[in-house]
């Protein structure tokens, strides 16, 4: 869980569920022992009782191809949280739709030779090859277009894909299967960016300011805040 280079917050939920199958009451325990674990599950239900933080944990855990299947989650819990995404991605669609202008053609060719059509400049002289296949090619073109999925059926059909496709094992890197994959599943790699990169804990920030005060001691106190920016970075980035 204090890994700075492989996703973990994808592994807290899947992590949470194991401890807590693992400490279910049994015949052979003591009192003790019953008490104890009574206690690290009342701990932990304290910790993640919140339902925004279940949600963003569990989208975190779909988004990541080695947990996707959601073992720890119901079927109908399991569609909810593909279903949040899916509704997440037509409103970032909708959201930029609306950012770069509604009153702008939807196809973007169009409007380029109506601009410069419409200046008054000679048209552009077509080659051999514009004047053999040219009209033909252009009508195909807009006849495909015109027989193309709406939005809403190309992310459902994503996500089927996403949910299809066969995890990878536990110790594989999930960033790379991303890059790997990006072209394929175009809209879920962006969540998978947003959501993967977060931190589950604090350690890694930890480990900064643990730099930092082995790089600033009482015998290198003037420093300059410039000069312990480049060695910090340096010492976190830099393979020696």
């Amino acid at each position: 869980m204090s890994s700075e280079q492989q996703p973990t917050v994808s592994m807290v939920m899947p992590l949470q569920h194991t401890i807590l199958t693992s400490l279910k009451h049994s015949d052979t325990d003591s009192t003790i022992v019953k008490d104890v674990k009574s206690a690290i599950e009342a701990n932990f239900e304290e910790r993640y009782s919140d339902p925004r933080l279940q949600q963003f944990l569990n989208e975190s855990t779909a988004l990541d191809p080695r947990f996707k299947t959601l073992p720890h989650l119901d079927d109908i819990s399991r569609n909810e949280i593909f279903n949040c995404l899916e509704e997440k991605i037509l409103q970032e669609h909708s959201t930029q739709s609306h950012a770069s202008g509604e009153g702008s053609s939807q196809n973007p060719a169009e409007d380029t030779v109506t601009v410069a059509t419409s200046g008054g400049s000679p048209p552009t002289k077509r080659t051999a090859l514009s004047e053999l296949f040219g009209d033909f090619f252009s009508t195909a073109s807009t006849a495909s277009s015109s027989e193309t999925k709406p939005w809403p059926d190309v992310v459902k059909d994503e996500i089927q894909l996403y949910k299809m496709v066969k995890v990878i094992s536990v110790d594989s890197n999930p960033l790379k299967w991303w890059k790997d994959n990006e072209n394929q599943y175009p809209n879920l790699s962006k969540l998978a960016k947003r959501y993967l990169a977060v931190q589950a804990t604090s350690v890694a920030s930890e480990r900064v300011f643990s730099t930092a005060g082995d790089i600033v001691t009482s015998q290198r106190a003037a420093l300059s805040t410039e000069n312990v920016d480049i060695l910090i970075f340096l010492k976190k980035n830099m393979k020696l």
